[in-house]
């Protein structure tokens, strides 16, 4: 790999323990699907970029999302890590903490001050933080105000509804 940045060195490093959380058995498990990394062309790696975009699937354990994978993507500034990734799910979930075009709402991410207080905080971290959320929402950042209602009010209609756009939307976790 060409000489790079802090920035690429650390985001090297995050990429390279993601990596880790691929193997089958693997609590948390994260299949890496693209990174900026990937090109070939040391060249462009070396550049420092405003934007850089990570993306694979989680595989949550609860019972409404153990059949399937959720696809999500990663964006990091170039202030990373001093400032937390933006995270959005690409499939398609119904949950209290992911709106409706995919932004995920994380008291770790959405904070400024307490992700700059966890500053050991890795990308593997976030991606631990994710899966555990989507198993276990937390009503308090709902970022759908109606669905953490019906979370906390009609915990069946809402098992109903997810487990409909789980179906509807099933990624293969093979």
């Amino acid at each position: 790999m060409a000489t790079t940045g802090k920035l690429n060195k650390e985001l090297w490093t995050n990429i390279t323990r993601l990596k880790l959380l691929g193997k089958p058995n693997t609590t948390n498990r994260f299949i890496l699907e693209s990174n900026p990394f990937d090109d070939e062309d040391e060249e462009k790696v070396a550049v420092e970029k405003d934007e850089y975009v990570i993306k694979g699937k989680i595989f949550p354990s609860s019972n409404i999302y153990k059949e399937t994978a959720l696809r999500i993507e990663m964006k990091l500034t170039s202030a990373y890590p001093i400032e937390a990734p933006v995270v959005r799910f690409l499939t398609p979930v119904y949950h209290p903490n992911v709106e409706s075009d995919g932004t995920f709402c994380h008291q770790l991410l959405s904070n400024a001050s307490r992700w700059k207080q966890n500053r050991t905080a890795t990308l593997a971290d976030v991606i631990k933080a994710i899966a555990k959320h989507i198993d276990e929402p937390d009503p308090d950042y709902s970022i759908n105000f109606d669905i953490g209602k019906e979370f906390m009010e009609n915990r069946a209609e809402f098992d109903r509804k997810a487990s409909e756009m789980v179906r509807r939307n099933m990624i293969s976790r093979d």
